[in-house]
């Protein structure tokens, strides 16, 4: 049976990284997916607004479909993932086959704040680094990947995500199997010895 891997954190905590890191690990077996993939597409809010609207809550997700499509691939079912773009803030119109596969590493900041989605986790991981740290990394890669300015990474930032971080991040720290601290020096040696330990809770 497919097994389910959790990792969560904040934005910026180096979750994507970890991920990517496991797995490289685990091989051939094993697929990443991004919660993100899952917001909801743009045109199906009313009046959205991207530069008001809160991405940071559980309900921009669609997590029922998250849900089931986990279901489908811990059954060794294949699904299609949607492909969400971050900067259009829309769904395309392709979408990536997941087939079976032995590992299934869902990463985002939302997976244990959903009851819906915490129980199908076999293993689950939070990744905690430093607020600032967490600004920094969002505002390059928001800035070189996603379109944004630096006045509307901060502006976000303190409307809406450090609120969103300390009610729905921050308490799934506490339901995590296992917390990884992300320091500012962290690079690929960092994210091998992270993927290491977290394999290390598979077997």
């Amino acid at each position: 049976m497919t097994k389910l891997i959790a990792i969560t954190g904040g934005s910026g905590a180096g979750k994507t990284t970890v991920a990517r890191a496991l797995a490289k690990r685990l091989g051939a077996g094993a697929v990443v997916i991004a919660e993100d993939d899952y917001y909801r597409c743009s045109s199906t809010v009313p009046d959205f607004d991207p530069a008001t609207y809160n991405f940071d809550v559980p309900a921009a997700k669609e997590h029922a479909l998250l849900r089931e499509h986990l279901a489908l691939a811990k059954s060794g079912e294949a699904f299609d993932k949607p492909v969400y773009d971050l900067v259009t803030h829309r769904r395309t119109p392709h979408v990536e086959r997941i087939v079976h596969a032995d590992w299934v590493i869902v990463e985002g900041i939302h997976l244990l704040a959903s009851p819906e989605l915490s129980g199908l986790f076999d293993v689950s991981v939070f990744m905690h680094s430093d607020e600032a740290l967490r600004l920094g990394r969002r505002m390059i890669r928001d800035v070189e990947s996603r379109g944004r300015t630096p006045r509307s990474v901060m502006a976000q930032f303190f409307t809406h995500v450090r609120a969103m971080h300390e009610a729905h991040v921050e308490p799934q720290r506490a339901l995590a199997d296992l917390v990884i601290v992300c320091p500012y020096e962290a690079g690929p040696d960092h994210a091998d010895a992270s993927a290491a330990k977290i394999a290390e809770r598979l077997t």
